[in-house]
């Protein structure tokens, strides 16, 4: 039924509104990066265009006359959820999205999806395109990171991991699915671009010969991310995350972070709570939200 009624609200889309300005919107080919309008913004340029855009084919468009676009690209490296990467267009968005849209259903997408991270829009934006809010991302930072008095403990041993090491790598993807809603899981795909990004490192913890963690990070100039720590189910409550969120600090601090910062969703109360007991306080100027226009509610688990 999910299915019947999506198509039913893709057919008023593809109907409705202005048939003149939509018979004008056309899918963007390589051919056409150079006479799209560049988002400054985002520091796109003409190279870095043609590289997204052929990453899904067919699922980008563009108003020839005007030069806007929306640009969608796998959001997280995962082809079942497009995103929009970028979207360009002061006359003709919801033409655009509208466009984007079908294309993604045609393409038996999970979902449309939309984080404001670089813009927020006003809540009519959302509603009149048909995305709905499916995430909160709350931010957090920890301004002493050096002054981390909370012990960590010693019960695993942990692991690097690298881009060469594909037991290491399935390990940290297995424990990832077993940990993370649908929604929100690593592809192989993105751990191996994640990989590639300087100052990234990835940790698997060990206890009795097992995987119980791992935790990923990025060392920048100065200040560090938590991107991702997972504790594995069966073990959750024990302190294991503290540990390991602990044991990635130090190595942040080691390499010269004065400040740490991380995210996670609004409703991981669990989550939050071990941020809270390790010092880190809530920045809501960074949060962000992830909006979508659903397709497959039963993918998403909502």
């Amino acid at each position: 039924m999910n299915g019947v009624r999506e198509a039913m609200r893709l057919d008023r889309w593809r109907l409705g509104g202005n048939g003149d300005v939509r018979d004008e919107i056309r899918p963007i080919t390589p051919a056409d990066v150079g006479r799209l309008r560049l988002d400054r913004t985002r520091g796109l340029d003409e190279e870095d265009l043609l590289a997204l855009v052929v990453q899904l084919p067919g699922l980008s468009f563009w108003h020839p006359p005007t030069g806007e676009f929306v640009l969608v690209t796998p959001w997280r490296h995962r082809p079942e959820l497009p995103g929009i990467h970028t979207l360009v267009g002061f006359r003709h968005e919801n033409a655009l999205i509208a466009a984007a849209t079908d294309a993604a259903w045609q393409a038996e997408a999970a979902a449309l999806v939309y984080v404001d991270t670089y813009e927020v829009r006003r809540p009519a934006f959302y509603v009149s395109n048909g995305f709905e809010r499916l995430e909160e991302i709350l931010t957090f930072e920890l301004a002493r990171p050096a002054a981390l008095s909370v012990p960590g403990g010693d019960r695993q041993e942990f692991m690097l991991v690298t881009a060469h090491d594909p037991v290491g790598l399935e390990a940290a993807l297995a424990l990832d699915h077993a940990t993370f809603p649908w929604l929100w899981q690593n592809s192989r795909q993105e751990f191996h671009t994640y990989l590639q990004y300087p100052g990234v490192e990835v940790w698997i913890g060990v206890m009795d010969g097992e995987v119980a963690s791992y935790v990923g990070f990025t060392n920048y100039h100065g200040w560090g991310h938590l991107d991702r720590i997972a504790t594995r189910p069966d073990l959750q409550g024990q302190g294991l995350g503290r540990e390991t969120a602990v044991f990635a600090i130090d190595r942040l601090v080691a390499h010269g972070a004065r400040r740490v910062a991380l995210s996670t969703q609004g409703d991981n109360q669990q989550s939050q709570r071990l941020y809270d007991r390790l010092g880190f306080h809530h920045t809501p100027s960074h949060d962000y939200r992830v909006y979508a226009i659903v397709f497959d509610r039963a993918r998403l688990g909502i």
